[in-house]
């Protein structure tokens, strides 16, 4: 899923950049490049979405001691002694 993720990500990209050009030399049809950066970036948050569950957040020695001890309840760990 990341991989089609990144895809929409670069097609929505692709479709803002695109539509400067068109509203130039073609007026009103850039609306068509605005339309499909919306597509494609709902396609990129649905994949987003459907990715999975997000991983749970370890103890790391950048947190506050208090920080860790509330990662560590929530992840259901023991404490450390």
């Amino acid at each position: 899923m990341k991989i089609l993720q990144t895809v929409f990500c670069v097609l929505a990209c692709i479709s803002v950049a695109a539509m400067v050009p068109i509203g130039i030399f073609f007026g009103w049809y850039c609306i068509l490049c605005i339309a499909a950066a919306l597509i494609f970036a709902i396609g990129m948050t649905a994949c987003k979405n459907a990715a999975g569950p997000k991983l749970k957040r370890r103890p790391d020695f950048m947190n506050t001691p208090e920080e860790n001890a509330r990662i560590r309840e929530e992840n259901g760990d023991p404490a450390e002694k």
